[in-house]
């Protein structure tokens, strides 16, 4: 068999065009066997080109993915397991990949890390347990989670509950209160950490309970009126998360009315 021509590709790749067939090899596989000097090709060189080719194509690819983004280790592996190649071809890329430094544990979870507190709102326990799920060392993972300190998850949730409490103007203190506890634990933060910001938030209710007082009304007062449509209204405001004291004094206020 005998190579006629080469043809340049992109990434790295020729088309070799042989007396009989085509293939498209890296140029690393080109150089290593000798073919710009050797033009004969006999077929147990072509075998061992074809298989040193397959190497570089599952080399190749593991690089252009971790050009778009970091991988760990599992990520790349079932990547590369999707498209088919052997599993010794795949363990021995990674290998490669991990003494070049394309792919380390330690660097990615630092990067996932910074990327959830900068750019997300997730809090500690959730960003280890993503982790965890990435089958990532739990060593390395608190390791790197304790190099953050308190006061700035602190500072995080501070900001994520101001925000938070300003879209819920109209809400009860204690429906706000109540709603932000469930959402900042299921967001990962320390359950310490969320009660002692949340008992921080004060706000003037007596607007509040006076247009749900008014609302309860026009709506019960259409078919009740006395002691029913008090325990209506009463009910109504006090699942709206306002507690007894408010709401016996705003009933009381509208009764002298």
């Amino acid at each position: 068999m005998r190579i006629i021509k080469y043809k340049k590709m992109s990434k790295g790749r020729y088309k070799v065009t042989f007396d009989n067939s085509e293939l498209i090899l890296y140029e690393d596989v080109i150089i290593k066997n000798g073919l710009l000097l050797n033009k004969d090709i006999t077929l147990e060189l072509l075998e061992n080109i074809i298989e040193e080719n397959k190497y570089y194509e599952v080399y190749n690819l593991s690089l252009s993915l971790i050009e778009i983004k970091m991988r760990t280790e599992s990520e790349l592996k079932n990547n590369l397991d999707k498209k088919g190649f052997e599993k010794k071809l795949i363990e021995e890329v990674i290998e490669r990949l991990k003494k070049e430094g394309y792919i380390s544990e330690k660097q990615y979870i630092e990067a996932y890390i910074n990327d959830k507190l900068n750019l997300s709102k997730d809090g500690p326990y959730k960003i280890k347990r993503n982790l965890l799920n990435l089958e990532l060392p739990e060593n390395l993972i608190d390791l790197s989670l304790e190099k953050i300190s308190y006061n700035t998850w602190k500072d995080k949730l501070e900001k994520i509950i101001n925000k938070r409490v300003n879209l819920m103007k109209s809400k009860s203190l204690y429906t706000i209160k109540t709603k932000l506890k469930n959402e900042l634990f299921n967001l990962g933060y320390d359950s310490e950490l969320i009660d002692e910001l949340l008992n921080n938030i004060n706000k003037d209710e007596s607007n509040i309970i006076e247009k749900e007082y008014n609302k309860a009304f026009i709506k019960f007062s259409k078919k009740h009126s006395g002691t029913y449509l008090e325990n209506n209204i009463k009910s109504y405001l006090y699942k709206k998360g306002f507690n007894l004291d408010d709401i016996a004094r705003i009933i009381d206020k509208n009764n002298m009315n």
